[in-house]
């Protein structure tokens, strides 16, 4: 239960890390969908932190609990430096969609809140045209690895790989922000549910039964808005001071 879920933070805040002005319970357990094995996620707000931002995993009372510290001003960095340009927004997503816990500045949480709040209205930084062409041709390498007849064990790795590579692509060229692990799927839903619906059908389909003719279509779906696949012709360069 989320209410559990709060009081146990609430007790590990106070015993752990009294000195947090704020504390924010965000994740599964903040949504109620968590599993009994699910981590607790706790942003917490500190006045200052003159050695900077921190993050662990820690055990309390039989539970993993994953803290991300910060003060304002480490917040606002990593939402400016780290989160907007990686285009995964996991950071401002818990502050501004999490449980608040422990409030002792009202001042402090809603500067972070607001923070957080902008931070996602704001929306990841667009790919460029080089980053376009960089991810097509990942993308289409990756793909090619897909063949009737290869080693299943090479269909798996290359397929999770593709399959992170390829929804990330179809949620950065959309301008949307991205995610990762087991939340890429609901990103991709927030996106467009039939993409969505595809993707499960396809990847599905290569995992279970190495059929890969469904991924192959989704790949060619995925990149024909931004000129198909790429591998000939596809030039990279370093620049020249890059050498000992």
């Amino acid at each position: 239960m989320t209410s559990d879920a709060v009081h146990l933070v609430g007790r590990f805040v106070a015993s752990r890390h009294p000195t947090a002005i704020a504390a924010i319970l965000a994740g599964s357990r903040a949504r109620a969908v968590a599993s009994s094995a699910s981590d607790y996620d706790v942003v917490l707000l500190f006045e200052s932190l003159p050695n900077g931002a921190w993050r662990e995993m820690t055990m309390f009372e039989g539970q993993h609990v994953e803290v991300f510290a910060h003060d304002l001003g480490t917040l606002a960095y990593f939402c400016r430096a780290v989160d907007r340009p990686s285009g995964i927004p996991a950071l401002p997503a818990m502050i501004a969609e999490g449980l608040v816990v422990l409030a002792r500045s009202e001042a402090a949480l809603a500067a972070a809140q607001a923070l957080a709040t902008r931070t996602l209205a704001s929306g990841p930084p667009p790919l460029d045209a080089n980053a376009i062409r960089a991810r097509r041709f990942a993308i289409s390498d990756l793909a090619s690895s897909l063949q009737p007849d290869r080693d299943r064990h090479v269909l798996l790795a290359a397929g999770t790989a593709l399959y992170a590579a390829l929804a990330d692509f179809a949620l950065r060229g959309a301008n949307r922000w991205s995610a990762s692990g087991k939340a890429l799927p609901g990103a991709l839903k927030g996106l467009d549910p039939d993409l969505a619906s595809r993707f499960e059908v396809a990847f599905t389909a290569l995992f279970a039964t190495s059929d890969v003719v469904c991924v192959h279509g989704l790949v060619d779906a995925v990149l024909a808005p931004y000129g198909g696949r790429l591998r000939e012709g596809f030039v990279q360069s370093a620049p020249a001071e890059w050498r000992d």
